[in-house]
């Protein structure tokens, strides 16, 4: 009989992604600015934007293929910590060491060695922070088991998750002002691995009676691929992840390439995205409310509304600031970014539940594993995208173009998403015994 998660280990739990997003955000935020402008002083780029989008593909590549790798070592480890926590201590620190290498290139501008090595330490970089979140989402399926507990979880979760979001996107570019991009690099990396270990305070044994899974890769990738409802949900997610990435790594762009502001000035523009503090309560509420499909659908139309705006930001218009615009594209994104941080993975939490009804096994990792997998080579392809747009219509016209892609890539997901079947997955929910532990009202 497994005790209830207190409201101390909600918020242990959730404390872990402060580390690891702040190092994805700063990544996915600057390394692409970072490679093509060289703000280093007296190099023009370290690699051109095609390169860099083929390069960070191939990086994506092998973090995909380590997803279901990881997980099925998570699913079916025995270790006296238990199956998750043992894989986020080893990893942490090595994903932070090689965040560091990222932005260290061997050679002033242009070259194959430079190419080599962003292609070498961005497998390894993807690959450590797999093993880390792979079972740290793992454990969030274990921890709650309800569909209220999970929203409340992923809720605790995605609060810590903006705070790193906003000491990576908001943070760094105040830091790279202040102490230049590899004192930015060096103070993220101090802040953020600290925050990588909380999680371990939490004794995973005493909240999940869970035990070792046993099916081999092939078997558990091929039983994982014939849950229906997960196929549907990738599909939607996949898209998802894609358009969200590709306005992603483009946000300093917006303001730097479009609307001709410093590295610093652009950091303003994302303290617009701080609508996300208003939104925190509301998609919990309207989650709870209306179930996980139509929460994530509204959070996909926020993107379909937001994103068709960025090609207009140029000096061009008349009836409307570009400097106004980008902050109320910012500001719809702040919403939209809690729907993804929120209700995508207390859906995949549920449907690993039919798992457990079908096989007999808790292989949370696994469903978290292979869904890293396909949606990490749509994040890869993001850049592929962005870089291949720049390349084909130069810098302002490229990135001008980026939202609009993005929004039409979400909206076929949100079309294939439209036939996920929510009550199958409702009704296959596990419902666990649990231990009498006073429950924390609200989230």
């Amino acid at each position: 009989m497994r005790k209830r998660l207190p409201l101390w280990g909600k918020i242990a739990y959730g404390a872990g992604s402060v580390g690891w997003v702040l190092l994805d955000r700063v990544v996915m935020t600057w390394l692409y600015y970072f490679y093509i402008t060289s703000p280093v002083e007296g190099v023009n780029s370290f690699t051109g934007a095609a390169v860099f989008g083929l390069l960070m593909f191939g990086g994506r590549v092998i973090d995909a293929i380590a997803d279901p790798i990881i997980a099925k070592f998570s699913d079916n480890h025995m270790g006296r910590l238990g199956r998750r926590i043992p894989f986020m201590l080893w990893s942490g620190i090595f994903y932070v060491l090689v965040f560091i290498a990222l932005f260290y290139p061997p050679v002033k501008g242009e070259s194959f060695w430079n190419g080599l090595h962003l292609f070498i330490f961005l497998g390894l970089f993807f690959t450590f922070f797999t093993a880390y979140v792979c079972p740290y989402l793992a454990l969030l399926a274990e921890l709650a088991y309800t569909q209220a507990d999970r929203v409340d979880l992923t809720t605790y979760r995605s609060i810590f998750y903006m705070i790193g979001g906003a000491v990576g996107m908001l943070g760094s570019g105040f830091l790279i002002g202040r102490l230049g991009f590899h004192g930015m690099v060096w103070t993220a990396a101090a802040i953020a691995l600290p925050f990588l270990y909380i999680p371990a305070l939490i004794k995973e044994k005493d909240y999940t009676d869970a035990r070792p899974a046993t099916m081999g890769l092939l078997e558990a990738l091929k039983s994982t691929l014939q849950n229906r409802p997960f196929i549907i949900y990738l599909i939607g997610s996949i898209a998802l992840q894609l358009g969200y990435n590709i306005f992603s790594i483009n946000l300093p762009l917006y303001a730097t390439a479009l609307l001709g502001k410093t590295e610093a000035e652009a950091t303003v523009f994302f303290l617009a995205q701080a609508t996300a503090v208003i939104a925190f309560p509301l998609v919990n509420y309207i989650t709870k409310k209306t179930g996980l499909k139509k929460g994530l659908s509204l959070t996909m139309l926020l993107f379909i509304i937001a994103l068709p705006f960025t090609c207009l930001l140029s000096d061009t218009l008349i009836f409307l600031s570009p400097d106004l615009l980008l902050f109320m594209i910012m500001g719809l994104m702040g919403l939209a970014q809690v729907g993804v941080m929120v209700v995508p993975d207390a859906i995949v939490a549920s449907i690993a539940d039919l798992e457990e009804k079908r096989s007999g096994q808790r292989r949370e990792a696994m469903y978290f594993g292979t869904q890293g997998l396909l949606v990490k080579m749509a994040m890869g392809g993001s850049a592929l995208v962005s870089g291949g747009l720049v390349q084909l219509f130069g810098t302002s016209l490229g990135v001008q173009l980026t939202g609009p892609v993005a929004a039409l890539v979400v909206l076929l997901g949100l079309l294939a998403f439209s036939r996920f079947p929510e009550e199958e997955v409702m009704a296959g929910q596990g419902q666990a015994d649990v231990e009498s532990v006073p429950r924390v009202k609200g989230m």
